[in-house]
């Protein structure tokens, strides 16, 4: 089962308390980090909707 590392988002209303996110400043730097979270933790990087991703390891 697929489980949630991190949520990735530009507008932090869209992370509710306690959820593990990093905010980004603008859309460049949330793609930038994303890629990179997506490389590094060899997870799959899901776009929800405009500013807002999901990293999720489904190993």
């Amino acid at each position: 089962m697929a489980k949630v590392v991190m949520l990735l988002t530009t507008d932090p209303s869209n992370i509710s308390d306690g959820s593990a996110a990093l905010i980004a400043k603008s859309e460049e730097e949330l793609q930038n980090l994303t890629n990179l979270l997506e490389k590094i933790l060899d997870c799959a990087a899901h776009k929800l909707k405009d500013g807002l991703y999901m990293i999720v390891d489904r190993h």
